[in-house]
């Protein structure tokens, strides 16, 4: 275990010790290449557990116990591209999910439910759907149709791959996934959600502009596409956030395979609904931002944005491949004169390297938030102590 305070860095000024910081340990759990990680109540006995890759750890021991098969490929990837949980068969027992890199099948696989006999067996494996596409960077579940089921999405890396999302529907004999497209040609790396345009409606961001969702069947029509920015190499997800609360969303987004955190601030549209935005960096020190997400870590009632470096994203071949390994969380204010103050706290540097997904769940119940990280170094809890 590693015991680690964060520090305060001020833009423009030198790192300077806070006064009651948030204080983290970091612990190791496996040495286990997978890049995702997904946590969840698996047993049933009330306490959250942590799926990654071909292992599940339940709570608190943390053991890896193997429930099925994982190929390999290229230097140092799993297939496995984003582990989601998802009561599939509507049993009573949350399921594993999971998307693959350069396999078009998403896969599901049955939780036993007969934890009481704690028996270490493989689980039963399924095909959720499969998407046609084998370029797939990350997969997202997410309630794209608001009827509280989560649906399947995937980002891919290449430009002309199609924009589809996958429909989640309960029905006899199986579940089945309804393929939609929202765009014949347009995905590229990056993507993420929200309502860019303020009209009350979830669009698609990603790499070069967004989706704008029709306000009527949207799933029976495209989307118009709207090519208003490029965000290179944008980071999964890409957050949608009001950083400096004028009403506009604002995005936020890493470089997964350079150097750079950004935000893009939303000006006043134009008069043909077209989206204006004024590029701001945040932190152009840290490499290989490729996974973000936001949560309220210090309990003073505003996010924080949670990132970190995804260690050999490209085995290596990204800039800054071999510089030091860190997890941190920036703040923010809005001053007075409307300009947005960030400043950066270090969660831990060493070898807790992110993957492709970054977890917060409280996992030991001490009312703190917790982080999960799986990436190339293994898997890593950083079990928040609060401030200290």
């Amino acid at each position: 275990m590693m015991l680690l305070r964060t520090f305060c860095f001020v833009f423009a000024a030198p790192f300077l010790l806070c006064a009651k910081e948030l204080k983290f340990v970091s612990q190791k759990i496996h040495q286990n290449l997978a890049e995702a990680c997904v946590v969840g109540d698996l047993d049933q006995d009330g306490d959250l557990d942590i799926v990654s890759g071909k292992y599940y750890y339940l709570n608190p021991d943390w053991h890896p116990v193997s429930f099925r098969d994982l190929e390999g490929f290229g230097k140092d990837y799993l297939q496995d591209n984003g582990d989601h949980l998802l009561d599939v068969d509507q049993d009573g027992w949350i399921d594993i999910v999971s998307g693959q890199f350069t396999k078009p099948e998403v896969l599901w696989f049955r939780n036993p439910g007969e934890w009481s006999v704690k028996k270490t067996r493989p689980w039963i494996r399924h095909t959720l759907v499969d998407t046609k596409s084998n370029k797939n960077e990350i997969s997202f579940f997410h309630d794209m149709d608001g009827d509280g089921d989560l649906d399947y999405i995937a980002n891919s890396w290449v430009d002309g791959e199609p924009m589809k999302v996958f429909l989640y529907s309960q029905e006899e004999p199986k579940p089945l996934m309804k393929s939609h497209t929202i765009s014949s040609r347009g995905n590229g790396h990056g993507q993420g959600f929200g309502d860019i345009n303020g009209d009350g409606l979830e669009d698609i961001v990603y790499k070069y502009g967004w989706y704008e969702r029709p306000a009527n069947n949207p799933f029976s029509q495209l989307w118009k596409q709207r090519n208003d920015f490029t965000l290179p190499f944008a980071s999964c997800p890409i957050l949608v956030f009001d950083l400096n609360e004028d009403g506009r969303q604002d995005l936020i987004w890493g470089n997964g395979h350079d150097y750079g955190l950004y935000w893009y601030e939303q000006l006043e549209p134009n008069e043909d609904g077209t989206t204006r935005w004024k590029h701001h960096t945040i932190d152009d020190s840290i490499s290989q931002l490729h996974a973000l997400t936001m949560a309220d870590l210090d309990k003073d009632g505003k996010q924080e944005i949670i990132t970190g470096k995804r260690y050999y994203a490209h085995s290596g071949r990204d800039k800054g491949a071999e510089d030091p390994i860190l997890l941190v969380r920036y703040s923010y204010e809005m001053k007075p004169s409307g300009v947005v103050k960030f400043e950066r706290h270090i969660i831990h540097e060493g070898r807790a390297g992110t993957g492709l997904q970054i977890r917060v769940a409280d996992l030991d119940n001490n009312g703190w938030l917790d982080l999960l990280v799986s990436g190339k170094t293994g898997l890593h809890i950083l079990k928040s102590l609060g401030r200290q």
